[in-house]
């Protein structure tokens, strides 16, 4: 390939990157589902007619490029917020994030240069490479977890198969259409086997629209959002005796605020309290007592957990990030955080934590959780508490659910405040919808300074407590019914065989045309 031909590619190629990046909520609305139709095959395309490994991965970093500057355009903001970084090096740093953004497409340049012999053009070969596309997607970790078949959301809630094949099914309808559209520009000929696919597809998840009440029973929940800033927040954690006070009195005012609703779990973002338990031999702070008092109410806490076998003053992974029920003013059951954010939570580089850690103090290393708690209200409603980003893994949630049956909730702690009035606290929204959608639950979904809302099994919305501002979200919250979907029983095998039937059916009709 030219020079000049590559940069036009490139350039092209970022702009891919660019278009992809508005199926999600940004700076220029809510996502344009339309274009995932557009920048996904544009991409593929010059990922498969690239004629050499070098030229591949330059496309995919061109398209991860354009992926960062327009949806990820936040990363700096929060860098510099979060390390107290300078701005140049705050920027830098933002671009070097397109080398990670969606690494499973590197993973995927090694595939193409060792696949084995076919015809990648043809129906067979684009079946195989979707299903590839698919199944790295969903398995290689990704930093900011998200999926071809997350713009799909918008079509809310005519996605009927959602909780049978749950969002893999349309990554991998998404992957084929992509391939089969460019595909068949390329070689001028119209195969109509995707086609019908599609409009099946589309048909059969408009024909059963998703519900947002399951189930006649409730639980009143009252959600707190204290719009608390960073500097006083780290001020508290720090030791800050007037910080610490502010800050326990504006949860306490808004915990026992009255106004006619009676919640039975009152519930605070994530690391909302800056004082650590110590598991079970809590003692709980007078604050817990006095709103469990007056409101009657349980409490579900987002905090620190002191690991009990570790020196409460050592700062490496001695603590956990942690959901607190609390009840009957006694310490009931922690959810510790197992997936840690690189480079927020953890750091990778092994004995050299510690000394990175005194050169960057507002990096924590949290200790990793274990495991999965019973978590279940005094009315006998079971739940589940995954803390930030957890909730985006959706194969992380199908064992987080799949560890205790009958779950009729899930709580999502999560502290948005680093992201400032940015895009992010939108796309984490949005992304965090299809698993209500793939388990049928509702979503408490609790943040320190928005957006704090109720999520209903068919993707819409409780009212909101936007960015920045301060208040309670008080729901009577639809239960679910406590049964495991289709999706969380089996997770991808259905679609697996979804592609082998399809296989199949490419062979059979190759071979009667032939």
């Amino acid at each position: 390939m030219k020079l000049k031909s590559l940069i036009l590619s490139l350039s092209l190629t970022v702009v891919a990157g660019g278009l992809y990046a508005l199926c999600y909520p940004s700076i220029f609305g809510d996502g344009w589902f339309p274009l995932l139709f557009l920048a996904l095959p544009f991409f593929l395309w010059r990922l498969e007619v690239a004629p050499n490994v070098k030229s591949t991965l330059l496309h995919i970093l061109a398209y991860n490029l354009g992926l960062n500057l327009v949806g990820y355009y936040w990363i700096p903001h929060t860098l510099r917020e979060f390390g107290q970084l300078p701005w140049i090096i705050s920027v830098l740093l933002g671009l070097l994030f397109s080398l990670i953004l969606q690494p499973h497409w590197w993973l995927y340049a090694v595939w193409k240069r060792w696949r084995p012999d076919f015809q990648w053009y043809s129906q067979k070969g684009i079946l195989i490479t979707a299903f590839v596309m698919t199944i790295m997607e969903r398995y290689f970790p990704q930093q900011f977890p998200s999926y071809a078949g997350s713009p799909w959301l918008n079509l809310a809630p005519y996605l009927g198969l959602a909780p049978i094949l749950g969002v893999v099914a349309f990554s991998f309808m998404t992957y084929w259409v992509s391939l089969e559209t460019f595909t068949q520009l390329a070689l001028k000929k119209f195969r109509p086997q995707v086609w019908i696919a599609l409009v099946a597809f589309v048909a059969l998840n408009a024909i059963s629209p998703l519900k947002d009440t399951l189930s006649d029973k409730t639980l009143p929940v009252r959600v707190v959002q204290a719009n608390i800033g960073n500097f006083l927040k780290v001020s508290s954690e720090k030791g800050d005796e007037n910080s610490y006070q502010s800050i326990n009195k504006k949860y306490l005012d808004l915990s026992t605020v009255q106004n006619g609703f009676n919640p039975e779990l009152i519930v605070w973002p994530e690391t909302a309290y800056p004082n650590a338990f110590v598991g079970e031999r809590t003692r709980l702070d007078f604050i817990f007592q006095d709103i469990m008092n007056i409101t009657k109410a349980e409490m579900l806490v987002g905090g620190y957990d002191q690991d009990p076998t570790k020196s409460p003053f050592d700062f490496m992974e001695t603590v956990f990030n942690s959901s607190v029920l609390m009840s009957d003013n006694k310490f009931k059951v922690a959810y510790h955080k197992n997936i840690l954010i690189p480079f927020g939570e953890t750091l990778p580089f092994g004995p050299f934590n510690r000394q990175i850690i005194s050169i960057v103090p507002a990096v924590s290393l949290f200790a990793r959780g274990e495991g999965t708690p019973l978590m279940e209200t005094r009315t006998g409603y079971r739940f589940v508490t995954p803390i930030c980003y957890e909730i985006l893994e959706s194969n992380y949630m199908r064992g987080l659910l799949n560890q205790w049956k009958e779950t009729r909730f899930i709580v999502n702690h999560t502290n948005d405040s680093w992201y400032g009035d940015t895009a992010e606290p939108y796309q984490h929204l949005f992304l965090s919808k299809w698993r209500a959608l793939e388990f049928q639950l509702p979503i408490v979904r609790s943040t320190n300074t928005g957006i704090t809302s109720v999520i209903f099994p068919d993707g819409s919305e409780s009212k909101r407590l936007e960015i920045g501002t301060e208040g309670t979200l008080d729901v009577n919250v639809p239960m679910g019914t406590g049964l495991s979907t289709p999706y969380q029983e089996y997770g991808v095998f259905p679609v697996v065989g979804i592609f082998l039937v399809l296989m199949l059916v490419t062979w059979f009709l190759e071979r009667r045309k032939d």
